[in-house]
């Protein structure tokens, strides 16, 4: 999601909506709770986008998230930046 927000950030989108199958992140996203872990300083660096621009997080189902996956897989496959 991280990287998904660095690319809008340079696009200069300002209106987003970021879906995530992943409920706990959309939770302590849309709730604004950073903790001390890995995925914590995740949600502080997406909460941070949250300044920029207009952005609300919306959890799905993971079966309605497939294109998404597919190119995470893709993306960790090829280790592209």
């Amino acid at each position: 999601m991280r990287k998904g927000l660095v690319f809008a950030k340079k696009m200069s989108f300002m209106n987003l909506i970021a879906e995530s199958s992943a409920f706990n992140v959309v939770l302590a996203l849309n709730t604004r709770q950073q903790s001390r872990t890995y995925v914590g300083s995740i949600v502080g660096d997406c909460i941070s986008f949250m300044v920029v621009c207009s952005l609300n997080f919306l959890p799905v189902r993971r079966e309605t998230n497939q294109a998404i996956h597919y190119l995470a897989k893709l993306y960790t496959l090829h280790n592209l930046d």
